[in-house]
C-alpha cells in the first residue's frame, strides 16, 4: 500500500521532530534504552507503536521494559508500570546503566553545544546566580557517562544550540576536566559512549569522527541548510547534508489521535 506524503505545512516542527526521532530509534529495536522525560517519551512511545517494537525501554525511576498503553506525561506516570517485567524504585532505575547494560540513552535539554554536551541546569549568569534557574539532571549525568550511544532531541533555536553550553550537565565529546577545566576527550576521563546524533525540529546533526564537532547530516522536508546555519550559535558545517525522507500522513496521525490526543506535550 501506497503512504499518502503529509507536506510541509501539514505538520509542526514539534511534529517532525518527533517523527524523525521514532524513525531513528528503528535503528535500536530489540536494544535497552534508557528514556528521559519531555519529548523522548512521546517519541520512544511512537517508535513503539511503530518502527522499533521490541525495543525494551527502562526510566531512571525504577521500570523496567515499560510498556505504556497510554502516553506518560512524565517519567514519574504510573502508566509507565502498566506491563512492565520489573519495577524497582529510584534511584535503582539506574542501576543498568553502571552495569553497562544499556545500549542507548534518550534525552532532552534547553542547550546543546558543537560537541554535544547538554545543560539542563541554568542559563545565564553563575551557577549561584542564574538568570534562569532549570529542572537540573535528575538522570541525564548518569545517561551521558554510562550509556553506549546518546541521543538527544530539542527544537532547533539560536539560543539553544550554542558554541559552548553555559553549564555542562550532561557530557558530550569534549568536557571540562576537574579541577583545571581544561577541555579534553571524553574519553581522558574514562568515559565510554557518547552522542552520536542530535535530532532537531529541523535535522538530524551528527558528530565528525575526527574533531567531535556538530555537522548536519539531514534536514526536514521544507527546510533549507541555510535555515539550519541561521538558527544555529556557531557554524555549523551543512556541505554533507541531504534532505531526509518526507513524512506520511498515517505518522502525524497516530500521534494527534492515537499518543497525544490532548495535546499535552504541545506539539501542535
Amino acid at each position: 500500500m501506497t503512504r499518502e506524503i503529509a507536506k510541509p505545512g501539514e505538520y509542526s516542527p514539534v511534529e517532525a521532530m518527533v517523527v524523525y526521532a521514532a524513525r531513528f530509534l528503528a535503528g535500536f529495536d530489540g536494544k535497552k534504552g534508557l528514556i528521559g522525560t519531555g519529548l523522548p517519551l512521546v517519541a520512544t512511545q511512537l517508535a513503539k507503536m511503530t518502527y522499533s517494537p521490541n525495543m525494551i525501554i527502562f526510566v531512571e525511576t525504577g521500570q523496567a521494559d515499560a510498556r505504556p498503553q497510554e502516553l506518560p506525561i512524565s517519567i514519574m506516570d504510573s502508566r509507565l508500570t502498566y506491563g512492565s517485567s520489573w519495577q524497582m524504585g529510584d534511584p535503582e532505575g539506574l542501576f543498568p546503566l553502571s552495569r553497562n547494560e544499556i545500549d542507548f540513552g534518550f534525552i532532552g535539554g534547553a542547550q546543546i553545544d558543537k560537541y554535544g554536551n547538554v545543560n539542563s541546569t541554568f542559563i545565564g549568569g553563575d551557577y549561584n546566580k542564574p538568570y534562569k534557574r532549570l529542572a537540573g539532571t535528575a538522570g541525564a549525568v548518569d545517561i551521558g557517562v554510562f550509556a553506549k550511544d546518546t541521543v538527544i532531541l530539542m527544537a532547533h533555536q539560536k539560543r539553544r544550540i550554542v558554541d559552548f553550553v553555559d553549564y555542562l550537565t550532561t557530557p558530550g565529546w569534549m568536557v571540562k576536566k576537574w579541577p583545571e577545566g581544561t577541555l579534553v576527550r571524553r574519553e581522558e576521563l574514562g568515559l565510554q559512549g557518547g552522542p552520536s546524533s542530535f535530532i532537531s525540529s529541523m535535522g538530524i546533526c551528527r558528530f565528525d569522527d575526527t574533531t567531535k564537532i556538530m555537522y548536519l547530516d539531514k534536514y526536514f522536508p521544507g527546510i533549507k541548510p541555510e535555515d539550519v546555519k541561521a538558527n544555529t550559535g556557531f557554524d555549523i558545517d551543512v556541505s554533507r547534508a541531504t534532505e531526509a525522507d518526507p513524512i506520511y500522513t498515517d505518522e502525524i496521525k497516530l500521534l494527534r489521535e492515537e499518543i497525544d490526543p490532548l495535546n499535552i506535550y504541545k506539539m501542535r
